[in-house]
């Protein structure tokens, strides 16, 4: 850990470390859970490579909301603040947050039980019942234009094709040409059905840390803004319902039964979160270098964008099984 971090740890917060252990995960950005004199803590640093000065006050109005939801029972990390501010800027460039240090198991489809697939939708219901409570007018990416996402998609898949050449590996072509039909379909009318807030728009696996009963926290909201927050919903169905290509049923109710609990969810809204999260992340990961090396995190997303890709036309009928 940097020593200015240490020093500023200190004097801001008077916090004196006495162990210090790496935590992996996260892009760039570097964690370390730390020991103090008072409580556990984790010490997050933003990477200077991904963070400009005028994205970190992004960051900070998104940690600002997270700390709202902490106060009204949402399970996510409790940040300390320093002047009123969530997000410590040093002399150095050097900049920092630090939160509770919460205790939790990262899950799979192969392991997340249907007691925690309950609560993982109860979570995700109650955070977007609170987010919905807050003012969207100066968020990130409000207002959305309909349009625009569907030019853009649009020009992807364009921009893609006149790449595609004769030794572009055969999966990655399939998977490029197979856009065109399902881009035919996508309507103004498709997303304007869509519900629009804030969202957490980072609701991956990684993200979320379960005890045996269920969610213990989420995690990493420095990415929450106006979005279509459904893109939440169909983005925890596909990291823990999608398991060996086949969609598990009980585990979409129990998510269902958990969301209901705080919002009006169906199962065709699911199917419809299913086909978001598909417009919203097929840029991401039909990207040829995905097909050609298949190690690392994208694979998994890249695998499940194909299903989507394969599906689009039967997800309904799937999850009605």
């Amino acid at each position: 850990m940097d020593e200015n971090i240490i020093v500023d740890l200190k004097e801001s917060f008077g916090l004196t470390c006495k162990h210090i252990y790496p935590v992996t995960g996260g892009w760039l950005n570097q964690k370390w859970k730390i020991c103090t004199d008072k409580c556990e803590l984790l010490v997050k640093q933003f990477s200077n490579k991904r963070f400009s000065r005028n994205k970190l006050k992004l960051v900070e109005s998104a940690l600002q909301r997270q700390i709202i939801l902490e106060k009204r029972g949402v399970p996510c990390p409790s940040i300390w603040q320093c002047g009123g501010h969530a997000i410590r800027l040093l002399d150095n460039e050097t900049a920092y947050m630090i939160m509770d240090f919460r205790l939790g198991k990262v899950e799979s489809p192969n392991t997340i039980t249907i007691m925690q697939m309950h609560s993982l939708g109860s979570a995700c219901g109650l955070m977007h019942k609170f987010f919905s409570q807050l003012p969207v007018l100066s968020v990130k990416g409000f207002p959305i234009n309909n349009r625009q996402i569907i030019d853009s998609l649009w020009a992807n898949y364009h921009a893609r094709k006149e790449k595609c050449l004769p030794s572009t590996p055969n999966e990655y072509r399939e998977a490029v040409f197979a856009q065109e039909p399902i881009l035919k379909q996508i309507t103004n009318e498709f997303f304007d059905k869509l519900p629009k807030g804030i969202a957490h728009e980072d609701f991956t696996s990684d993200n979320i840390l379960f005890d045996v009963d269920g969610v213990s926290a989420i995690i990493d909201f420095d990415r929450n803004h106006y979005s279509y927050i459904w893109h939440d919903i169909g983005r925890a169905i596909l990291s823990f319902a999608l398991k060996d290509n086949r969609m598990d049923i009980e585990k979409i109710n129990a998510f269902l039964e958990g969301y209901t609990q705080h919002l009006m969810l169906t199962l065709s809204n699911i199917a419809d979160a299913l086909r978001l999260s598909w417009c919203i992340e097929v840029p991401w990961w039909i990207q040829p270098e995905f097909f050609t090396d298949n190690r690392g995190k994208a694979v998994r997303f890249k695998d499940e964008i194909l299903w989507l890709t394969k599906n689009w036309y039967e997800i309904d009928s799937l999850l009605s099984c």
